[in-house]
This record gives C-alpha cells, structure tokens and sequence, in this order.
C-alpha cells in the first residue's frame, strides 16, 4: 500500500496522517496521537511538542502488507531528525534521488531533507518502533552555539544553512542512546514534570546522536544511503551465500561474484541485513539445522554436517548458543 501526503508544515502533515491512516486523538495541548485503522495494521504513532522547534515522534506500529508513506512536498521550515530505531526494519530515499537508505533494529538515523520530498517503506509482519526527535536549524543552531567546528564539515553546512542536498546517514546506535530512547518511550510522569523530563531526553538524544568529528557515537563505520544497484548486488550475494551454505565461499570471492569491494560487501550486509555476511549464514545454518531437528530422522552428527559443520561439538555449541539448549535436547523436544 503506497500513501501520499502533501501537507507543508509539520502540524498539517500530522493531520494529514490522521485521515489517511486512522483516528487521530488530542490527549492535552501538547500530546497527539494517532491510531492506525485495523485494515492498515495495529499500533500507533505519537506527537508530542516540547519547546519551542522541538518536538518527539513516537512509533509503535506492524502493517499486514508493505507499506510506503510519501511526502511529496516541502516543509514550511527545515528541520534535522534524529531517528533511533529499537525494532523493525525500514528503508526509504528522497525523491528524485536513486540513494536508498536502509535502517535496522539499533540502529540511529539523522537526516536532513533539503527541501526535497521523501519516502520511507515498512515491511509487514515486524513491530516497527522508533523515537524521533525533530528539531529545527534554528534552535539547533542555538544549542550548538560557538562549537560548530566539533560538528563534521556537512553538518555545519546544513547548521549555517547553506545545505542544498538533503543527507541521511545511520550508524549503529550506542547503548546510551537505546537508554534514552526506552527511558522516552516508558516515561512515567505526568503533567509539567512529563514535559520537562521529555525535553531533557530529547536533547539527550540529539546530544548523543549529533555527527561528530571524531566520537564514538559518530565515526567512519557510519554510511550513506546505498545506490539501490548495490542494494540488488547485496540481495544477490546473500543468495549465493546462502545456496552455498554446506561450503560459501570467501568474503573475497562472494564481493567478486556480487561486483563489489570487499568493504562494500561488509558495509552493505550490515546496512541492509544489520549483520555480517558471517552472521547471516549462521542465522541460516542454525534455521536449516532447526527444522532438520524438528522434521527428520538424522542425528545431531548428520544435521551438523548437512549444515556445514565438520564438528558436532562445535555445531552443538553454536545451537545451543542460538536457542538455548542443544541440539539433543531439542530433538527429543520436537
């Protein structure tokens, strides 16, 4: 299912999703939320203003088939977004542009759009949840103040206003930003000391996901939007991978079968998949493995090496690391 939403200020675009995509519902002056209609999927998203330019997005949302949102015009104001995602997996682009962008569980999402419409896809069947905080330039600039110089050359270019390509950019996101955006997501307060606790969390957000020059929560492992030919070469070498479970080839060999560079092999699985080409086929091995357990007659030895493994010991040691318990165990469960 594709939406299209035209609205040029972030007030109507709220209120724009709230017709198209289910009931809309004032909880106080400040807090916005948005239910979805059962035959688009369960779950909700929220609003809630803070200070002036600062506001908190809250999504808590499964759709039953894909589903793309389009925003095809621009904002009154230009705004930075600071996405930190805790489940589910979306990709999404801006339009006019053939980058894609791909977001996994864990992961942290800042974005500018430049003026430029954007689209973002959901797949079903997966709880998508994500705490947004989105701010804008102006007030952004305020916060950062006379330290400008910290923040990386095309960061300061959006701040000066002076940006003229929209930019999205994701990293793996730090165990103090999944606190943060949990402790957002699970407030306990009410009432003034809501709000205040809210703002604090929001410009804890924006702190800790801000595009540093050299930092842990910023550095060279973070990546651009993916050209979508490498998305497709991607997909293709996670098939030849995974056809070839029992003996895969080198991560080598499977970028030159694929077309790419080894290091864009091992940023692109991660970026698409949110593992490694390793941890993919283990993920698949250990599936294969499982089924084998449940549906045949074969011992943990045989199930090992139909798997890959040359060893029991080792295959059971990664099973049980995977499930729970052993192999053995599992099969007298089945």
């Amino acid at each position: 299912m594709r939406l299209s939403f035209a609205a040029n200020d972030v007030d109507a675009l709220f209120a724009e999703l709230g017709q198209k995509i289910g009931s809309c519902m004032q909880i106080n002056p400040t807090e916005t939320m948005l239910n979805f209609s059962p035959h688009l999927g369960e779950g909700y998203l929220q609003r809630i203003k803070l200070s002036s330019g600062l506001q908190i997005s809250i999504g808590h949302f499964e759709v039953p088939e894909p589903f793309i949102a389009e925003v095809s015009s621009n904002l009154d104001r230009e705004v930075v977004e600071f996405q930190a995602f805790l489940s589910g997996q979306v990709k999404g682009g801006f339009l006019g542009l053939k980058d894609e962008y791909h977001v996994v569980p864990r992961q942290s999402k800042v974005s500018f759009r430049a003026n430029r419409g954007e689209w973002i896809e959901c797949q079903p069947c997966q709880s998508v949840i994500y705490v947004e905080v989105v701010v804008d330039i102006s007030v952004l600039s305020e916060l950062i103040a006379e330290q400008f110089e910290q923040l990386t050359e095309e960061f300061q270019v959006i701040l000066k206003g002076r940006a003229t390509d929209p930019l999205a950019i994701t990293w793996e996101m730090s165990h103090a930003t999944f606190q943060a955006a949990e402790q957002t997501l699970n407030c306990p307060y009410q009432g003034l000391t809501r709000r205040l606790y809210l703002e604090s969390r929001a410009l804890e957000l924006i702190a800790l996901q801000l595009p540093l020059r050299s930092s842990d929560n910023y550095s060279n492992s973070s990546h651009r939007p993916l050209k979508s030919d490498d998305v497709e070469r991607i997909h293709y070498a996670r098939e030849i991978l995974l056809k070839n479970f029992e003996n895969p080839p080198s991560l080598i060999e499977l970028a030159q079968k694929a077309g790419l560079n080894d290091y864009k092999l091992k940023q692109g699985f991660r970026q698409v998949f949110g593992t490694t080409a390793f941890g993919c086929l283990h993920h698949y091995r250990m599936e294969q493995a499982r089924i084998l357990l449940e549906a045949s007659c074969s011992t943990v030895t045989e199930v090992a090496q139909t798997v890959g493994y040359s060893s029991a010991t080792s295959f059971s040691s990664a099973f049980k690391k995977k499930f729970g318990m052993s192999p053995m165990s599992y099969k007298l469960r089945s």
